[in-house]
Order: structure tokens, then C-alpha cells, then sequence
């Protein structure tokens, strides 16, 4: 499940090349313990994916996360596959969206922290174009919910939530966003900085 530079080469040859951004997150040791158990030791990437429509994005809500907590739909690459088909697949997975990838826009290469414990990852950040469909997960083991959900609501209702969870991963994805905002010109987001305490859940 490694990303090769032949995968990320053919993805900025189409979809434009995206600026590097470094980032180190402190996370808990529940989640880097997860990440470990999940991810092993041939998994150090995601593809993350901003959906959009208008002023919409399509988000998800995993089944043991705190309610109202919506986030960018996410998963790794399989074996051979480019980046541009995992962003495809994924969103479909996920949303029950049909999507077109529009433009690479971030390669966040970030440092998670635990203690003395590190583990490096990098998120492959597409932005998308809805195509057809409405937010129905498919693969519903994973993903409860996905709903549309417009740049402003996000910045009121649906960042706070993520915030007070105090969940590292939570923090890294709120970085993410902010990323995208800015890329938008829209008002900027507030990230966190320090985890607190939290119940295990799925890893994207």
C-alpha cells in the first residue's frame, strides 16, 4: 500500500502540482496505537477528498464518533492503483458519490507524535466535482452517514465539535480543511494544538 513517486508523478501531470505542506500533530496514544495496528508497517498514506457542489461539501460521520462530527471522506490507495482512481473509489465508497477529481491540491507531509513515538504520513488532498448521486454511504461498516454540508455550517456547528473531541487525528483534519479554505479564499478556520482524552474509533 505504498504511494510511488510514479503514482504521485502521473497525478501532477494532470491534476496540477500541489504545494508540500510539512505538519507535526501530537496525538494520543489510543490513535497512534490504532494507526500501528491498522496501518502496520506498509501503510503511511490517505487520500483525502473535498467533495463539492457550490458552496457544499460532502462530509461523513463514522459510527462511534461524537455526533454532529463530520469530516472529509478518506482511505488508502490499493496496490497499483493511481491516486486518481482511489479518490473515485473512496468517494463512492464512502458517499455513494459519483465524483471526477478536479485538482491536487495538497500533499501534507506530516509528523504524528505520541510521546517518544513517531509515525510519518502523508495525505493526498484532492479537491472533487460532484458528478451524480446524493450522500448515501456504501460500504456502511465504516461510514454511517454523509450529508452536504455548506462552508459556513462547517465553520459554526461542525469545527467546534471536532475541536472539543480533543482528538489528535481530529486536529490534523481540521488542519487539512483549513488548507482548503484558505485555497477558497473563505474566513479562516481555528485548529487545535493539544489532545485531550477520547474513545477509540476508525483510522481513514
Amino acid at each position: 500500500m505504498y504511494v510511488g513517486e510514479d503514482q504521485v508523478r502521473v497525478a501532477r501531470e494532470r491534476y496540477g502540482v500541489p504545494p508540500d505542506v510539512p505538519v507535526e500533530q501530537e496525538i494520543l496514544p489510543w490513535e497512534m496505537d490504532l494507526i500501528e495496528r491498522v496501518c502496520g508497517d506498509t501503510r503511511f498514506h490517505d487520500v483525502t477528498i473535498f467533495i463539492l457542489r457550490g458552496e457544499e461539501m460532502a462530509l461523513i460521520h463514522k459510527p462511534s464518533e461524537p455526533p454532529g462530527a463530520f469530516w472529509a471522506p478518506t482511505g488508502g490507495v490499493s496496490p497499483g492503483e493511481g491516486l486518481a482512481d482511489a479518490v473515485r473509489r473512496e468517494a463512492w465508497e464512502e458517499t455513494g458519490l459519483q465524483v471526477e477529481p478536479s485538482r491536487y491540491a495538497l500533499r501534507m507531509q506530516a509528523l504524528f507524535t505520541c510521546g517518544s513515538r513517531r509515525r510519518p504520513w502523508t495525505s493526498h488532498v484532492f479537491l472533487a466535482d460532484h458528478v451524480s448521486g446524493e450522500p448515501d454511504p456504501v460500504d456502511t461498516d465504516e461510514v454511517e452517514s454523509a450529508a452536504w454540508v455548506s462552508f459556513d455550517r462547517f465553520r459554526e456547528q461542525v469545527a467546534p465539535v471536532l475541536l472539543s473531541s480533543g482528538w489528535g487525528r481530529f486536529c490534523y483534519r481540521l488542519k487539512i480543511t483549513e488548507c482548503l479554505y484558505e485555497m477558497l479564499g473563505l474566513s479562516p478556520l481555528t485548529v487545535c494544538r493539544r489532545p485531550a482524552t477520547g474513545p477509540q474509533h476508525d483510522v481513514g
